[in-house]
């Protein structure tokens, strides 16, 4: 098979999405040329290193708001992935989300290549309630054109009523495997004080973490302490925590994912506490639990998630209501007083990640679908 190129479109720059340099990265090692294509909604020139990893890469500076507002510029970004797509050489184009999907089928059908729809999370989620049938039956209708559908869990099918698509794949969002000689003897690391509760991610008030009712659970607790890593509004009340109780909240900024593995292994316990009447918390389990996987570390996490359902399937981990801070206090003295149950958990988290959750397992569902495209390209050629 001659070598096959891929557009990654995406409608964000990648410095602040792992799992595109992790699909990308992984088509490249099976051989495929990789190029990209992206909106810098900041206006401004992404830090060195930014690109790593992409060939060709082609890219749309036009500063843009957040939200429901960005639906006014989308236009121009249609027409600049349009005109891109048109006159750029590319196999298969891998659309991110529903703000590149249009002008990608379009060039698809006007080149005869094939259409990989990769939804992380739904944009009708993020809509006012009375326009989210709309946007729901035009994605859907996208749905329907795409060659394949990518989604980043398999609950995401049950929350808008199923994909019109026969070609549906869940590809998680689970790490690679970045455990080195040194961070793997840390994977029975529990009899160390202070207990210790880790977080890194983003840190937005929109999507309602919950933060604060973990500190306010751990404040008065002995030998427990919160360190938390990541970007967002929410990290100048981060911090300000951290000044009131620095022996209880330590914010250490936004660190890489090499850092991220490197605290984890050396942390207790991971956390996260979404708001599940938010669809994207309830349906999308994000990358903390398959964080907490791949460090053998249990997880604390809220009730009604597709996040809780594995955590209950793995037995890796503790569900508890999110609003009431006894409930969580409770939850982590129990942890805290029991090595025994810690390394219990995290023992079936690090196989859950090995035998089912882990990067490995995704990625050969990802190059699967992708020779499978290819293959059928190369017969009507």
């Amino acid at each position: 098979m001659a070598e096959k190129r891929v557009m990654f479109v995406m409608p964000n720059a990648p410095d602040r999405d792992i799992r595109v340099s992790k699909e990308s990265g992984t088509l490249k090692e099976a051989g495929y040329l990789i190029a990209l294509l992206y909106w810098d909604r900041n206006g401004k020139s992404n830090p060195p290193g930014v690109t790593d990893g992409y060939g060709e890469t082609h890219c749309l500076k036009l500063k843009a708001p957040s939200g429901i507002m960005l639906v006014f510029l989308l236009p121009v970004w249609w027409s600049y992935v349009f005109v891109s797509l048109l006159f750029k050489k590319w196999d298969v184009v891998h659309a991110l989300n529903f703000h590149s999907i249009f002008p990608c089928l379009v060039a698809a059908r006007l080149k005869k290549k094939h259409v990989v729809y990769d939804i992380i999370d739904f944009y009708e989620w993020r809509t006012p309630g009375f326009i989210r049938p709309g946007f729901l039956r035009l994605d859907k209708f996208f749905m329907r054109l795409a060659d394949a559908v990518i989604v980043a869990d398999e609950t995401q099918i049950v929350g808008i009523g199923g994909i019109p698509n026969s070609n549906v794949l869940p590809i998680y969002d689970a790490p690679t495997d970045a455990l080195d000689s040194d961070d793997a003897r840390y994977l029975d690391y529990q009899d160390n004080k202070p207990f210790t509760l880790f977080y890194a991610g983003a840190l937005y008030k929109n999507r309602q973490l919950n933060i604060d009712k973990v500190v306010e659970a751990v404040r008065n607790l002995e030998d427990v302490k919160l360190i938390i890593a990541g970007y967002g509004d929410l990290v100048d009340e981060i911090k300000g925590w951290s000044q009131l109780w620095p022996d209880k909240v330590e914010f250490i900024g936004q660190i890489s994912y090499a850092d991220v593995i490197k605290r984890g292994v050396r942390a207790h316990l991971f956390f996260v506490l979404r708001d599940y009447t938010i669809p994207t918390n309830r349906f999308i389990c994000g990358s903390n639990i398959f964080n907490a996987m791949i460090c053998g570390k249990p997880i604390l996490v809220n009730l009604g998630t597709s996040t809780t359902q594995k955590v209950v399937k793995e037995n890796c981990g503790i569900a508890v209501n999110p609003h009431d801070v006894d409930e969580i206090r409770q939850a982590i003295i129990r942890l805290r007083n029991s090595p025994q149950l810690c390394r219990e958990l995290g023992m079936n988290a690090r196989q859950a990640y090995e035998q089912r959750y882990g990067w490995h397992i995704m990625a050969k569902r990802l190059v699967g679908l992708y020779d499978d495209l290819t293959r059928k390209l190369d017969t009507v050629l």
